[in-house]
């Protein structure tokens, strides 16, 4: 059964001013007692984890949060950038075997191409090799840098 002063003791014990009956109560009653040392071991504990467990600064917070964002949207801006080194890999390879191919089964000359309109056509082919080969080799060296 409950004493009918235990809520007088937890609000003595809340603003740190008992009165000197309580006082004495406390000291003849089982009830009020067994509640003064609960609520002083929840008051320890509530301390030793507060000191413990303190929350970031408002500050850590916002920066966190700013860096967040600004990740998402270099993730978001690159997406693009991405898919256009994905497409000058295949550009590559296909381009590669459409010449290995285009050698061994007809040489350095093509049936309907004279001389010149061949030329213009492996110049032009090799011209586009270049600028992807360079573009690729550029992007790709340096996400190896930022990885490092």
């Amino acid at each position: 059964m409950r004493c009918k002063y235990e809520s007088e003791t937890m609000r003595a014990l809340y603003t740190g001013a008992p009165s000197n009956a309580l006082i004495e109560h406390q000291k003849n009653c089982t009830d009020c007692r067994e509640t003064v040392l609960v609520a002083e071991a929840l008051r320890q504990d509530a301390s030793d984890l507060a000191s413990r467990n303190t929350p970031p600064s408002l500050a850590v917070v916002w920066a966190e949060a700013e860096r967040h964002r600004q990740m998402a949207a270099l993730a978001r801006a690159t997406r693009f950038l991405n898919i256009l080194k994905i497409a000058g890999v295949v550009y590559g390879v296909v381009f590669i075997f459409w010449a290995l191919y285009s050698l061994a089964a007809h040489g350095l000359t093509m049936p309907g191409l004279d001389v010149r309109s061949s030329n213009a056509v492996i110049e032009g082919a090799g011209l586009a090799m270049l600028f992807i080969g360079s573009g690729l080799w550029y992007t790709l060296r340096r996400d190896e840098r930022l990885t490092n």
